[in-house]
């Protein structure tokens, strides 16, 4: 008897009245960036539609969506799954993303007043706070985002807004590990400590310190994925 599959999506209500196509698609993108579905993973169209109590027709309207946000493959004749980055990808995200997070911190520092300052670091608290992961990605994704807002430099927005998706479905992996997350409060502090001192150099190499922590850790989470896959083919 075939294995019957299991998604981790709830039912698609009305969203302010979207189509229903644009429903299904939202639903599985937010499952996708949480990491409700992993990287990797079969998605079978008539169990996804079964389970979201629609049609198989505005389900594989939200795949050709997915599949130009670069959520996942479809290969003609063997379905669709959950892209996962390559190794060559993550190297080159991260490399970008320390370079412009590391400016847009740099020069947040120099332009940050004292109010913005201040809602910073109360971000940075609440984050020590914070148990559920999905509360800490989106304040911490607040964080990152007022940090280059501030900066002034629009592409240096324009550029991290781009990718900060697909940094958020990194950070819901790294919130569900308490000693990974210990270890971004405290970069936040070092990188909150450099802004309020105004000091541009100092916030730019915490911040790119920061960042490359973020890429050994999604590094190694790759690595250990990847080598359970092996694992799990040989059996």
């Amino acid at each position: 008897m075939a294995k019957k599959e299991a998604y981790k999506l709830q039912a698609v209500d009305s969203i302010e009245r979207l189509p229903l196509s644009e429903q299904v698609y939202i639903t599985l993108k937010q499952a996708i960036l949480r990491g409700d579905l992993q990287p990797t993973e079969k998605l079978n169209e008539v169990k996804i539609a079964e389970q979201l109590k629609v049609s198989a027709t505005p389900v594989r309207e939200a795949f050709r969506k997915l599949a130009k946000d670069n959520l996942v493959v479809i290969v003609p004749w063997k379905g669709v799954t959950v892209k996962g980055d390559t190794p060559e990808e993550i190297v080159a995200l991260y490399q970008c993303r320390e370079v412009m997070e590391g400016l847009g911190a740099r020069l947040c520092a120099e332009r940050a007043t004292e109010e913005q300052i201040e809602e910073l670091k109360t971000l940075a608290i609440e984050m020590h706070s914070i148990e559920d992961a999905r509360e800490r990605v989106e304040v911490n994704s607040r964080f990152h985002s007022m940090i280059s807002t501030i900066s002034g430099n629009d592409s240096v927005v324009d550029y991290l807004a781009d990718f900060r998706e697909r940094v958020n479905r990194d950070m819901y992996i790294s919130s569900f590990n308490s000693g990974r997350t210990r270890e971004c409060d405290d970069e936040h502090d070092h990188i909150i400590q450099a802004i309020e001192n105004h000091d541009g150099e100092a916030a730019e190499a915490a911040m790119r310190l920061h960042i490359r922590n973020a890429f050994v850790f999604k590094k190694a989470t790759a690595e250990i994925a990847e080598r359970a896959k092996e694992a799990k083919t040989e059996l």
